[in-house]
């Protein structure tokens, strides 16, 4: 098999090189989330995210005679056992459909039953094809209807089938962008990708080729055509109620509008997002090469191979296809000692998100050392401190600003993280080119808080330790919600650092203790104050529509705080083709959200990643890490 080096950011802990098997598949995604977009690359650094969109579900109107339920090859239990690898996480993929709202770890198991066009490469980062045979070239399209706009042509592989014996089609693809682009559907975050696609043609020739047409140049179209999870049209939609539905009119926002009202759209709508389609095992199908065997909510999920998988022979070919475990089991383990007692027990293979105390306890423990690889990634993703600027408390920026100021970031990089983080000035990549390098990182300064606070009129007027003003007529302290997964040690220790460092400065902060799934759907709901959350740090061009752009507000787009202040800045970014232009572009919105905080960079953590070392394991800067359906048994010595 082979390998490459990897180097890793510098920072000050020392952290050694590692290996990564070329071998790969998955999403991001993500990062799309979120998931997560990409664009192909020249160099390898270590802040990457998986793809675009991450896999999905199935069929509102599946029919068993459909045959969608693939044989597993049988084989020795002890032996499936063995070729079995088992991955903690932190919490449930509660929803296996990816045009359903949902957390990145139920993305995680998504894109091992479902698939996208394109794939990012392990080693390089660089976008490479997974069902398809090419990654297109542009082209300007010269005559016919589609005449002055861009158009790039696809070709799905021969051998990708479904789990019924037919062929993928781009009449899956074709369908995939309906659902999308369906107006009854809860998939606004994923149609801004899709906001310059014009048309779609399918060749009548051979079906499993097909043209994507944009009316201008956006600087994600192909990569959002690559990574989104191709759905079986058989299975969502065997009466066929969208297919009699032009794709353009989804695409045509007055006559999409109108489709909110069609019966047959609506019955779809309706039928989709079902529970069955979101975690039954016999309505969860893909062209990937596992299957769902179990998902026990809280409990975890498990999936199993599939017999005959078609990406088997083609994986010699395309090495993105391969997959050798004969099951794959998600652990939902919340509790550190609890991790730490399945790894000493061999119950689990690999795990991340250890709190980097924890992790470097681990990694000096001789008998784990002997078992496990300690890993150090680069960053994939950064933590913030966000604030819902429709709150009145945050509608003067001064105080936005004077947050900035009461974070004591050194206590929680070289404390909190021990080390095993970077600090950040935005949502960009700091390896990129048009990373606002030269944009000064807030410091801590209670000082400078308090006198901030004070030009926007809040001061401890009676004495109580806590500033205040009066605000319609009332006087009112400046105390503040904090919500935060606090179950996570290391959120925890970072709400709590900034409630006391907060309280300097005169302002009480509340910390509100939630799980994931509830600050997700909180934040969405616009029923916060403040919150603790993290975000994708992308490894290509970076995509500020989805998360700082009005056309984006929660609850439906992903722009949770509020944040308006950079709409045709965005716009341009999306548009603009030239890359010096495009680059003072990304420098100006940056700036903008800068000025504006409308959230607070706490940190970008360094991946920790504990590894079996009984597998030819494929680990990656790409997130979450690693690639669980690549580990291959080595052989016994």
């Amino acid at each position: 098999m082979l390998s490459c080096k990897v180097h890793l950011l510098k920072s000050n802990v020392s952290r050694p090189k590692f290996q990564i098997p070329l071998t790969f598949t998955g999403i991001f995604i993500l990062n799309l989330l979120n998931y997560l977009t990409f664009i192909s690359m020249k160099k390898i650094f270590p802040l990457a995210g998986r793809s675009l969109f991450a896999a999905g579900a199935l069929s509102a109107l599946f029919f068993f005679s459909c045959k969608n339920d693939p044989k597993v090859t049988p084989v020795n239990p002890q032996d499936i056992a063995a070729n079995t690898v088992n991955v903690r996480m932190e919490a449930a993929a509660t929803t296996l459909n990816p045009y359903l709202p949902t957390t990145g770890y139920s993305r995680y198991v998504q894109q091992r039953i479902f698939q996208t066009l394109g794939e990012i490469d392990p080693k390089t980062l660089e976008f490479k094809p997974l069902l398809i045979k090419n990654i297109p070239a542009l082209r300007k399209v010269t005559e016919g209807p589609y005449a002055g706009s861009l158009a790039y042509d696809f070709e799905i592989l021969d051998e990708a089938k479904w789990d019924n014996g037919t062929p993928v089609t781009g009449k899956d693809v074709e369908f995939t962008l309906k659902v999308i682009m369906h107006p009854g559907l809860p998939t606004e975050v994923y149609r801004g990708y899709f906001e310059y696609l014009k048309g779609f043609d399918i060749d009548p020739a051979n079906p499993k080729k097909f043209t994507a047409y944009f009316s201008q140049y956006y600087m994600l179209m192909l990569e959002s055509m690559c990574g989104v999870a191709i759905l079986p049209a058989y299975n969502y939609d065997p009466a066929n109620a969208l297919a009699s539905i032009p794709l353009t009119d989804f695409l045509d926002k007055k006559k999409s509008a109108q489709l909110a009202a069609n019966p047959s759209a609506k019955a779809f709508a309706t039928t989709f997002q079902e529970p069955k389609f979101i975690n039954d095992k016999n309505f969860v199908s893909g062209s990937g090469p596992y299957r769902l065997e179990t998902t026990d909510g809280d409990q975890g999920a498990t999936l199993i191979k599939k017999e005959n998988w078609w990406g088997d022979a083609a994986a010699q070919k395309n090495p993105l296809l391969a997959a050798y475990p004969a099951r794959l089991v998600y652990k939902i383990v919340l509790d550190e000692a609890a991790v730490e007692n399945l790894l000493k027990t061999d119950a689990l293979d690999v795990a991340v998100q250890i709190s980097p105390a924890k992790f470097l306890e681990m990694k000096q423990n001789a008998a784990l050392g002997a078992k496990y690889d300690f890993q150090t990634l680069g960053a994939t993703q950064y933590n913030r401190w966000a604030f819902n600027l429709r709150n009145p408390k945050f509608q003067d920026k001064l105080v936005r600003q004077a947050l900035a100021h009461v974070v004591d970031y050194d206590y929680l990089i070289n404390n909190v993280m021990q080390g095993l983080a970077q600090r950040i000035v935005g949502p960009i990549n700091p390896a990129k080119s048009f990373y606002a390098k030269d944009l000064a990182l807030p410091d801590f300064n209670i000082e400078k808080a308090k006198s901030l606070l004070a030009e926007a009129g809040w001061k401890d007027t009676d004495g109580n330790g806590i500033v205040d003003k009066v605000v319609k007529g009332k006087k009112t302290d400046l105390t503040l919600s904090l919500m935060a997964t606090t179950k996570s040690k290391v959120n925890e220790l970072t709400a709590l650092s900034i409630q006391e460092t907060a309280q300097r400065a005169g302002i009480k902060v509340e910390i509100v203790a939630v799980d994931i799934e509830k600050l997700i759907q909180d934040t969405k709901q616009g029923n916060f104050e403040t919150a603790i959350y993290g975000a994708a740090l992308h490894p290509g061009l970076v995509e500020l529509y989805q998360s700082f752009h009005s056309a984006s507000l929660a609850p439906k787009g992903d722009n949770r705080t509020g944040f308006t202040k950079a709409d045709s800045v965005i716009v341009a970014i999306r548009t603009t083709e030239n890359e010096a232009t495009r680059n003072a572009l990304y420098l100006k919105a940056q700036q903008i959200i800068h000025d504006e905080v409308p959230e607070v960079y706490l940190y970008a953590p360094l991946q920790r990643i504990v590894v079996a070392k009984k597998f030819d394991y494929v680990i990656t800067a790409n997130r979450p890490g690693y690639y669980e359906q690549m580990f291959q048994l080595k052989a016994q010595q």
